[in-house]
């Protein structure tokens, strides 16, 4: 049969290429019509099958909400692009942003269909990527009433201060051997390890899976190597032809990240259900509630609030990915700052000695009275958003926004990074300065646009007062127990400008400093 269709010589070639040309010029002619009749945002316009991407005027190694840093002072404060066949906007301004966030949540509180939603989003299942509908109200309200509740968080503060005891120790070892402390890298293992035991009840080193065993190193490399393929721009999600033949092998690369995150997962989670097999004789609750973590928490809902083990893996890597890296860069920049402006530093160890004493340690509970730190992690989100460009949001219907026209299933990034340094709202923009929260209560967690570093409305982050109660215990921890000099460089010469591309914004230079212990001795072990 084979031999006979080739030796009819029918064109079979001729007529596919003709329908998929066919195919790419009814894709680039009814947007095009369309779009012709609509008044859209301002932008830089765009060609056939490509659209905009030739036009952003992007440069190697440039964060992406630089780039449209750029677009928004051409253009304004609302940029319209044609992504290859997407639609999309990006806005930069409050009351835009208000807009989208707040006044028309139900119609951009969805998500697009992205290869990293489907691949590593549990095929949009995941809290972040899921789509707006039963199954992430569902999410939601396991989130605020089982995993981050007020009484659960409070439950947890010994995990993240022993896992600060234990970092602390580790800086001295090494003050104690007379090497200095690569606090980036530090940092981020703190935060991760942290994670790992609020997740699993587990200790850095400790092995997980039971028979199999899953390392927590190999745990956290596919994290680190899931943030990285999430800041990864992909051009397939865009120009379908590119992710049919994934000419860029993105694809390929998801679908290897998946395969070991659903393996990773699925030991964990056997480890666990036999372990409350062990302790109760059956599948049901652990009776020991208190000492329960989020993972015993995750397999004891019941009836309508039971996830499979899809949504469980899809739970579990968001929030080791939206808790671990950027507590740990938020951090990380904070304390960079204070570095670079050794009288800020002197002034919070002030505060913190007044509060804390010398005698003893930084406890969760001393958080509420060092009313300097909240003003400079305050200052540190607004001037280093960790997640500049958060979670793409999508139009649900056409809708006005600013005067214009949104199409439909538009995507949505809010430049959080931009909007947070908007001269209008803060004089001295670019400038470090955490006075300017002194006498100043603006709300950071969604009620006041002018600072978003978590976003707002129905997809803001739900870890957000964790994560912020995380970065002031670090940050008070480790500038209480230490007087910080940064390492091969002066003060001065600390970069807190430069960023590498990605999802978070890390610093585009690792912070090395000498930590010399300035409490008794005894408290560091």
């Amino acid at each position: 049969m084979e031999y006979f269709i080739i030796s009819t010589g029918f064109p079979w070639i001729e007529i596919l290429a003709g329908l998929f040309i066919g195919i790419v010029v009814l894709g680039v002619l009814i947007p095009t019509l369309t779009a012709s009749k609509l008044k859209l945002p301002p932008g830089p316009g765009g060609y056939p099958v490509v659209g905009s991407f030739p036009l952003l005027g992007a440069v190697p190694g440039e964060p992406a909400h630089q780039m449209f840093k750029r677009l928004q002072q051409k253009y304004g404060p609302i940029v319209f692009l044609q992504m290859g066949s997407c639609p999309t906007i990006i806005v930069s301004d409050n009351e835009t942003a208000k807009a989208v966030l707040r006044d028309q949540d139900h119609l951009f509180s969805s998500r697009p269909s992205l290869s990293v939603g489907k691949y590593l989003g549990s095929n949009y299942g995941s809290m972040v990527w899921t789509q707006m509908g039963d199954h992430y109200k569902q999410l939601r309200k396991i989130f605020s009433a089982e995993i981050l509740s007020p009484k659960r968080v409070t439950q947890s503060h010994e995990v993240r201060e022993n896992g600060m005891r234990a970092a602390i120790s580790v800086m001295l070892d090494e003050f104690s051997m007379g090497q200095p402390t690569n606090l980036t890298v530090e940092l981020n293992n703190l935060s991760l390890n942290t994670m790992m035991n609020m997740l699993f009840g587990r200790k850095e080193g400790q092995m997980l899976g039971g028979p199999s065993r899953v390392s927590m190193e190999e745990l956290k490399d596919i994290v680190r190597e899931s943030i990285e393929l999430g800041g990864e721009f992909d051009y397939g999600d865009y120009l379908p032809v590119v992710r049919w033949f994934d000419l860029t092998g993105y694809i390929g690369r998801l679908k290897a990240a998946k395969k070991r995150m659903e393996a990773i997962a699925s030991k964990i989670i056997e480890e666990h259900r036999e372990h409350r097999r062990v302790v109760t004789g059956t599948d049901g609750e652990v009776k020991d509630t208190q000492d329960q973590n989020i993972l015993d928490v995750l397999l004891s809902l019941k009836g309508e609030d039971a996830l499979n083990d899809d949504a469980i893996t899809g739970v579990i890597f968001d929030i080791i990915i939206a808790g671990s890296d950027t507590t740990s860069i938020t951090a990380d920049w904070a304390i960079a700052e204070l570095l670079r402006k050794p009288e800020l530093l002197k002034k919070l160890q002030t505060q913190i000695d007044s509060v804390v004493g010398k005698e003893r340690l930084v406890k969760e509970t001393d958080l509420p009275h060092l009313p300097y730190l909240h003003c400079v992690i305050k200052e540190c989100l607004r001037l280093h958003s960790p997640a500049p460009l958060g979670i793409p949001h999508c139009s649900t219907e056409a809708t006005k926004l600013a005067g214009y026209d949104i199409p439909a299933s538009t995507t949505v990034l809010i430049n959080l990074w931009a909007l947070n340094r908007d001269p209008k709202n803060w004089p001295e923009a670019t400038e470090f300065r955490p006075e300017r929260f002194e006498g100043n209560d603006v709300n950071m967690f969604g009620q006041d646009f002018t600072l978003l570093p978590f976003g707002s409305g129905r997809r803001g982050c739900s870890g957000m007062v964790l994560g912020f109660t995380v970065v002031q215990l670090i940050v008070a921890s480790i500038v209480h127990c230490f007087d910080l000099e940064p390492y091969g460089m002066k003060a001065s010469e600390i970069d807190v400008v430069n960023e590498k591309p990605g999802l978070t914004t890390l610093r585009a230079q690792e912070l090395v400093v000498k930590a010399n212990p300035r409490l008794p001795l005894h408290l560091y072990r």
